[in-house]
């Protein structure tokens, strides 16, 4: 057998160096090659752990992975974005919540490891990711985990529905928003992301409960599509939005300014033009008689006597009746 030369015996070695490095590089990154089937992956492992109690981690990991891969994809609707669009959603919805962090690396790694202490690959994964991405896949998990802790069996089916995007949504602002979304849809997101926590109450305290009557004014369809225009960061509802609700036979009691007033004036303008009648006299007694409604029921609300209302009138009637009486006598 013909002994390698020099020139031969360095070519070859410098193959086998290409080849080894290539294949650090590809195996040192695999989240980068299928970023979101890894982190698929990642999440389904860590709701079966926090389901089990983490039972599974103290079996090596195994029986988690194995039950994970079982479950099916939870992200399929992920996949065509990439983690870089998944991080700027992210940072809209912490500066919505009013939530922006910037934790370490060490700090992000530490938290990584105790979701995966037990999984080598998927540390040396999570290591190859740009700190941005690794924020976004922490707050994930970490949002997983809570649900899969308060809702063991509805676990995978609520992260299913929620996607990547509502997981970073219920890091950012809290485990109740979950339930909302995932009965909503999420469209409700948009929700989140335009008026923060303020606007988000507004709509669970105001619009859902009033779904269907909003739905059939088309009045839900234009809150989901600009909720800006109905509320402001602070949780107000707008002047537009109670002439709108008005329109829906809605009156807002939480409107800013002036706007429940007008609101409820455009209401009562709408109902006397049905009958003809809508003439100023008309809608200003109208408004009086409403606004003296709202008082006694407030009156009744706090307890107090509806005299107290009534008050300055029975102290004229009652002037007028003793000064009868004195020219009488």
């Amino acid at each position: 057998m013909r002994l390698l030369s020099t020139t031969d015996r360095k070519s070859t070695l410098g193959l086998l160096i290409l080849g080894l490095g290539l294949a650090v590089v590809s195996g040192s990154t695999p989240a980068r090659a299928g970023t979101f089937s890894w982190l698929d992956e990642v999440v389904q492992q860590i709701i079966v752990e926090a389901r089990g109690g983490g039972k599974a981690v103290l079996h090596g990991g195994d029986a988690a992975r194995l039950e994970a891969r079982g479950a099916g994809r939870l992200f399929a609707h992920g996949s065509e974005e990439g983690l870089e669009r998944l991080v700027k959603r992210s940072d809209e919805l912490a500066l919505a919540a009013r939530r922006v962090e910037h934790p370490s690396e060490t700090l992000l790694q530490s938290r990584f490891s105790q979701l995966m202490a037990t999984d080598a690959d998927a540390l040396r994964s999570f290591s190859a990711l740009k700190p941005a991405e690794k924020r976004v896949v922490v707050e994930m998990g970490e949002s997983a985990r809570r649900i899969a802790q308060r809702y063991p069996q509805e676990a995978e089916t609520m992260v299913r529905k929620l996607g990547p995007e509502g997981l970073t949504a219920v890091r950012a602002f809290g485990d109740d928003v979950a339930e909302v979304l995932v009965k909503e849809g999420p469209e409700s997101l948009g929700v989140l992301r335009k008026t923060g926590k303020g606007g988000w109450e507004f709509f669970t305290t105001q619009v859902l409960p009033h779904k269907k009557k909003l739905a059939a004014a088309g009045v839900l369809a234009a809150f989901i599509a600009d909720p800006d225009k109905f509320v402001d960061y602070a949780g107000q509802a707008t002047e537009y939005a109670a002439r709108e609700f008005a329109r829906a036979g809605i009156t807002l009691a939480t409107a800013v300014g002036g706007g429940a007033a007008r609101g409820l004036e455009a209401s009562i303008g709408q109902a006397l033009a049905r009958h003809g009648l809508d003439l100023p006299v008309f809608r200003y007694l109208g408004m009086a008689a409403a606004i003296a409604v709202i008082v006694a029921a407030l009156l009744v609300i706090f307890g107090m006597p509806l005299r107290i209302m009534f008050w300055p009138f029975t102290r004229v009637a009652r002037l007028f009746t003793a000064r009868r009486l004195k020219h009488s006598v």
